[in-house]
């Protein structure tokens, strides 16, 4: 363990003892700590954005497993009295420990195939002064413009919605490399911060917001370039989280009517108004937006990362009221992907809605604005029970580590390594995905990048790199 997981560690451990010894959770944060200290244990490695991918994305299961016990110390209120649409108080600790315990299994699934080549990776040692920062960052703006375009036509051509967003993802592998080669090698900076301005800004324009995931990359690229977490990267990094909290809290403070106003009024999610029209309305919305507004946002937002709410109600009916499934949940959620619906017509819809009903006794609906997941690690109780379900998620996490460990292996060299791993962070931070989606996310990644990274390689990579004639 080096110096700044050491640091890390002592910060979050204080923190969370002080915030037990004044609230009501005082079992279950220390419970809630054994995770985090297990994830920053293993993946925490500055540098490394290989492991800093996972380790990212692993803390944010961990904020959607335990939000609700870390504000419930702030507020001074118990787990089952916070606000929620749909929990059972009753089973609503046991969802959190279950939840915990089945990241731990995750993590160490992940780390093991990946250990042994990749552990003391040091990005800035393995850059490649042949690739040129200028040309890097006109690669990405036109690759920003060229997949914001093929989102909007993906629907009207058949057959390439999967490719789209497949190779979409790639996007958050280069913005990685754009902000390192800038930087690193000090070129086009002001160039580059003003694109990441004007796409966080514009990330409010859609329906979804889009901006969190420009502001997480940036994270990366920072601890990929930071040699160690001292004051002045805490501070920095502090920084970076209060600015993407209130981003988040604007966010949900208008969400509902902004959505609104983009869909046409319509149950949709559908975006019917031009790009000027959108940034006016959002403009209009957020300087009307009031501290009660606020206020009530961050409880929508808090009940919107936390997901163990109905965990709690299945841990009710599974197995009292229903049995459990014994493997068809996983072995569903893998084939499905393999029936192409030309030769399989009948093979149905996924609906997260009618998923989340039949084991939570609820009557959800999906209207178009929004769908109701189960979450993969309830998935998995649902199959195996408490203890099956650590060894299914163990080998989930093994798999995707392996994928991983055999993705940079294959690739042609760690530039575009990077580029293909940086995406496993969306798929990997998937508490609240149905199994079924987490399974389809990976594979409908996995395949085409694999299959077209020689392709990809071949195509691209002269434009690159330096001039040779400088």
């Amino acid at each position: 363990m080096d110096l700044s997981q050491k640091r890390l560690i002592t910060i979050i451990s204080v923190v969370s003892l002080v915030s037990a010894a004044i609230g009501p959770h005082f079992l279950n944060t220390l419970f809630a700590l054994v995770p985090i200290v297990v994830i920053i244990t293993l993946f925490f490695k500055l540098r490394n954005p290989i492991f800093l991918t996972i380790f990212l994305a692993l803390i944010f299961q961990w904020f959607q497993i335990n939000i609700k016990i870390i504000y419930g110390n702030l507020a001074n209120i118990p787990l089952d009295l916070q606000f929620s649409f749909h929990q059972d108080v009753d089973f609503l600790y046991s969802a959190n420990s279950l939840s915990n315990i089945g990241l731990i299994f995750f993590a160490i699934g992940l780390y093991f195939p990946l250990k042994k080549r990749f552990k003391d990776f040091d990005l800035l040692h393995a850059l490649n002064a042949d690739y040129s920062p200028k040309k890097i960052l006109k690669i990405y703006i036109i690759f920003s413009i060229g997949i914001s375009f093929l989102f909007l036509v993906r629907n009207s051509i058949p057959g390439i919605n999967t490719i789209v967003v497949a190779f979409s993802k790639l996007k958050w592998g280069l913005l990685l490399l754009t902000v390192v080669y800038c930087n690193v090698f000090d070129k086009k900076k002001k160039l580059l911060y003003t694109v990441i301005a004007a796409e966080v800004f514009l990330g409010f324009t859609g329906y979804f917001s889009a901006f969190k995931d420009i502001i997480l990359v940036i994270v990366l690229a920072l601890l990929s370039m930071q040699k160690e977490l001292n004051s002045r990267a805490l501070a920095k990094f502090s920084f970076i989280f209060i600015i993407g909290l209130s981003l988040g809290l604007l966010w949900s403070a208008i969400k509902m009517d902004y959505r609104s106003y983009l869909a046409g009024g319509e149950y949709s999610q559908k975006v019917v108004v031009s790009k000027t029209e959108a940034i006016n309305e959002m403009i209009n919305q957020m300087s009307d937006v009031t501290l009660e507004e606020v206020s009530f946002a961050s409880e929508a937002l808090l009940d919107r990362v936390s997901y163990i709410e109905f965990f709690s109600i299945v841990l009710r009916n599974v197995p009292n009221y229903m049995p459990y499934e014994d493997g068809s949940i996983i072995k569903e959620s893998t084939l499905y992907y393999f029936r192409p619906r030309i030769f399989f017509p009948d093979k149905p819809v996924i609906d997260d809605s009618d998923h989340t009903n039949k084991y939570t006794n609820l009557d959800l609906m999906d209207d178009g604005k929004a769908s109701h997941s189960i979450g993969f690690m309830t998935d998995a109780y649902i199959d195996f029970g408490p203890y099956g379900m650590m060894i299914l998620l163990l080998v989930i996490g093994y798999v995707f580590g392996w994928s991983m460990n055999f993705l940079i292996i294959k690739s042609p060299n760690m530039f575009w390594a990077i580029i293909f791993i940086t995406p496993f962070y969306f798929l990997i931070s998937v508490y609240s995905f149905n199994m079924i989606k987490v399974i389809g996310n990976f594979i409908t990644y996995m395949v085409p990048v694999y299959l077209l990274r020689n392709i990809l390689y071949k195509s691209f990579d002269r434009y690159f790199r330096v001039s040779q004639n400088g």
